[in-house]
C-alpha cells in the first residue's frame, strides 16, 4: 500500500492517462526490489562506494557484481570497508571458516553477523556465497581435471589447381593427433602432399612422426622424437631422425609461449639414387618452438629444427614450418592456416637444390 499510494502522487503530478500511471508504478515496485537486492556494497579508499552482490575473494581479489558495470575485481588492500546482506562463508589464513553477514565497519576491518572476532581483509583466506562451491574444492577439481589426458586432432586439407595455357594440380593432406594433460602428452603426425605440372609430377612427399614430452620440474621437460619421411623428388627413399633430449619452457604466458629443445640425435637417411651414399650419422638436435595469439582472430606459430652432424658440423638439416592462423569460426573449430614450410639439406643428392620450401594455404578442421 505504502508503494502504491507513493505511486499515485507521483504520477498524479505528470497526468491522469492510465498506461502512464501503471508504467510507473511497476518502475518503482522494481526499482524497489532491485534496491534490497543489490545491496552488499563495498567503500574504496579513494571513497568509492560500490553497490551489488559480492560474489567471492580468491586471490586477494574481491568479486563484486553490478547492475551498472557487470562484475568488478577490487584488490583487498584497496577496501577501506566492507558489508553483505546476506551470509558469507569466511575462511581465513589459518584455514578456519565462519559463516554469516558482514557487518560494515571502516579501515578494512569487519566483524560477522553472531560472531565475537574482528576480521581484517588480509587475513581472509577465501570468501565465498553461502550456495556457492567452495574455493579448496574447485581448486581440487581443477588440479584432478589437469591431470586427465585428452585427445585433440586437427585434419589439414591444401588443394590447389588451375587450367588453361599452364594445367597444374596440388594435394595436401596432414593429420595430427595429441594425446596430453599439462605434465606429458604425445603427439602424432601424418602428412601427404603431392603436386603435377602439365602432367608432370613436381611433388611427392610422405611424412610421419612421433613425439613424448614430459615435464619433471616447473620449466623443464624431456622428450623423445622420432620422424620418418619419403620423398621421391629428392630421390630420398628414407630420411629417418631419432632423438632424445630437454626442452626448456623458457616463456609460458596466456597468449605468448617460447620453448628451446636440445639433445642427441642419429640420422640415417637412405638414397634412391645409386651415386649418393647413404647417411648414417649421430647428430645434435636443436630446436625452436614459438606460438602467439596475437588477436581472437589472428594467431602466429612457428617450429624450427636444426641437426648438424657431430662428425662434421658442416653436414646438417634444416627444417622449418612458420604459419598464420585464422580461426574462421568461434562455434565450431575450423582454422584458415597460411604458412611456409621447407628444409635445407647442406648433402643433397647430386644433381638436387639444398633448399626445398613452399607456401602452402590449409584449412583445419579441429576435433575431440
Amino acid at each position: 500500500m505504502f508503494i502504491y499510494w507513493e505511486a499515485e502522487n507521483s504520477i498524479g503530478l505528470l497526468g491522469d492517462d492510465k498506461n502512464s500511471r501503471m508504467n510507473k508504478i511497476f518502475f518503482i515496485i522494481g526499482f524497489f526490489f532491485q534496491a534490497h537486492a543489490w545491496s552488499d556494497q563495498i567503500k574504496t579508499l579513494d571513497g568509492s562506494i560500490l553497490q551489488g552482490d559480492i560474489l567471492g575473494m580468491v586471490d586477494g581479489n574481491v568479486s563484486i557484481e553490478t547492475v551498472y558495470a557487470g562484475t568488478l575485481k577490487i584488490p583487498e588492500d584497496q577496501i577501506s570497508a566492507i558489508s553483505s546482506t546476506r551470509e558469507l562463508s569466511v575462511r581465513t589464513e589459518d584455514n578456519r571458516t565462519f559463516r554469516g553477514k558482514i557487518d560494515f565497519s571502516e579501515n578494512g576491518n569487519f566483524s560477522l553477523e553472531n560472531q565475537n572476532e574482528i576480521f581484517s581483509l588480509p587475513m581472509v583466506r577465501h570468501l565465498w556465497q553461502e550456495d556457492a562451491d567452495d574455493p579448496l574444492i574447485l581448486t581440487a577439481q581443477q588440479k584432478a581435471e589437469a591431470l586427465l589426458l585428452n585427445w585433440i586432432h586437427a585434419l589439414g586439407l591444401d588443394l590447389t589447381g588451375s587450367s588453361g595455357n599452364v594445367d597444374n594440380f596440388g594435394l595436401g593432406i596432414r593429420l595430427d593427433s595429441s594425446f596430453s594433460n599439462q605434465f606429458r602428452g604425445y603427439d602424432i603426425y601424418l602428412s601427404y602432399n603431392k603436386a603435377e605440372n602439365d602432367s608432370t609430377v613436381v611433388e611427392d612427399e610422405t611424412k610421419i612422426g612421433a613425439e613424448y614430452d614430459s615435464r619433471f620440474y616447473d620449466t623443464l621437460s624431456w622428450y623423445a622424437k622420432a620422424d620418418l619421411e619419403n620423398d621421391k623428388l629428392e630421390e630420398i627413399d628414407l630420411r629417418a631422425t631419432t632423438a632424445l633430449g630437454l626442452k626448456y619452457n623458457w616463456i609460458e604466458e596466456q597468449d605468448y609461449k617460447i620453448a628451446l629443445r636440445s639433445g642427441l640425435a642419429f640420422r640415417y637417411e637412405k638414397s634412391g639414387s645409386s651415386d649418393t651414399k647413404n647417411q648414417n650419422d649421430p647428430a645434435i638436435d636443436l630446436g625452436l618452438e614459438y606460438s602467439h595469439d596475437i588477436k581472437d582472430y589472428l594467431a602466429l606459430e612457428s617450429d624450427l629444427t636444426f641437426i648438424p652432424s657431430l662428425s662434421n658440423l658442416e653436414k646438417f638439416l634444416f627444417s622449418s614450418d612458420t604459419a598464420v592462423v585464422f580461426p574462421l569460426t568461434k562455434e565450431i573449430n575450423w582454422n584458415l592456416r597460411s604458412g611456409l614450410v621447407g628444409t635445407y639439406n647442406s648433402t643433397p643428392v647430386e644433381s638436387k637444390e639444398e633448399m626445398d620450401i613452399k607456401y602452402y594455404i590449409r584449412l583445419v578442421y579441429l576435433f575431440k
